[in-house]
């Protein structure tokens, strides 16, 4: 069949349903439609312009996200189940970190012929938008454990925790692996290693799951600091695609150090297959790194096996985790 423009159309309108469901979740009108609203009342509620909030309703009405009935709105299942905040499957953390890296791609021409992403921008954002740093952090930290809290027990079925004691959860942010590890192995005794700002809410999702006698946290930055000594088992989950090649390699090497012999070291994260452009949402993930890091992309899965095994680490394998994600993992001898 010939090329039909359509389809080219449509991938650049794709932003357009993006923007709208970030829009309703820092707006917060999720919390609002568990009943029947118009948009008056809506607009009353959340501070904003009653025809202009009907205009997105009905937009994300079209979206099958909430529905509509006469002249009044309500959550779909979806947003009802995961945009309501206060409860305890609430996901909107990670949609408002999103709607806070849109910057990015806004900038993504200049980007590309810069070479970089500006090192501003996030502060160039924040004096724009009535949102504090700290605010922008928890969004993001939390954001992660909306997005792992499926997975990590998928990955804990995974992984062979045969002799291991203590681990430590690298770059752990809200710690959700670690608590998910603890679970799944009783004798395991857990360290999350984060910055101060993750580390605190590490310590929140850590006794709110009645773990802390058996999972602490470590503050500091792993680039600089010390990560301690004597883990059976490291997992660094999404940390290297923030970083560049000579922080990763960097980092693995500490991570290595850090390790008993016969230990486990495993990398999860966007892993590119050799092509460099499968899977695909590696690919699309790698170009949102370079929109939002200086000189953050995904990786390939076997520069990471080469890496592991330059610093003397054997047993080299490479595992899905999920049809995005997978991990590469090695033992030290």
């Amino acid at each position: 069949m010939p090329p039909h423009f359509g389809e080219l159309m449509e991938m650049a309108t794709r932003f357009r349903p993006a923007r709208i469901l970030m829009t309703a979740v820092e707006l917060g009108l999720f919390d609002h439609l568990e009943e029947p609203r118009t948009p008056k009342d809506l607009a009353g509620l959340v501070g904003a312009d009653a025809r202009a909030l009907e205009i997105v309703l009905n937009a994300l009405t079209a979206m099958g996200v909430v529905r509509k009935s006469g002249g009044a709105f309500r959550n779909g299942e979806a947003a009802s189940a995961f945009l309501v905040r206060g409860t305890d499957n609430y996901r909107g953390a990670i949609i408002r970190h999103l709607s806070h890296t849109w910057h990015g791609w806004t900038e993504l021409t200049d980007t590309v012929l810069r070479g970089r992403a500006s090192e501003l921008k996030a502060e160039k954002w924040l004096d724009r938008h009535p949102v504090r740093e700290e605010a922008w952090m928890r969004d993001f930290i939390w954001g992660m454990h909306a997005l792992a809290r499926d997975l990590a027990p998928e990955v804990a079925g995974k992984l062979d925790f045969t002799g291991v004691r203590r681990l430590l959860d690298l770059g752990g942010g809200p710690g959700t692996y670690a608590i998910t590890f603890a679970q799944a192995a009783p004798g395991i005794t857990a360290v999350v290693f984060d910055l101060p700002g993750p580390a605190e809410i590490a310590r929140e999702n850590i006794a709110r799951h009645g773990l802390s006698h058996r999972v602490e946290v470590l503050p500091g930055n792993f680039l600089t600091d010390d990560l301690g000594r004597g883990y059976d088992f490291i997992w660094i989950s999404h940390i290297l695609h923030s970083h560049s090649e000579v922080q990763c390699r960097g980092l693995l090497a500490k991570a290595a150090a850090a390790l008993n012999p016969g230990g486990t070291l495993a990398v999860q994260d966007f892993f590119l297959n050799d092509d460099g452009c499968t899977p695909a949402e590696a690919a699309f993930f790698s170009v949102h790194m370079l929109a939002v890091t200086p000189e953050g992309r995904s990786y390939r899965y076997r520069e990471v096996m080469e890496w592991l095994s330059s610093l003397g680490l054997g047993d080299l394998q490479h595992w899905e985790t999920s049809p995005q994600t997978s991990v590469v993992q090695a033992r030290k001898p």
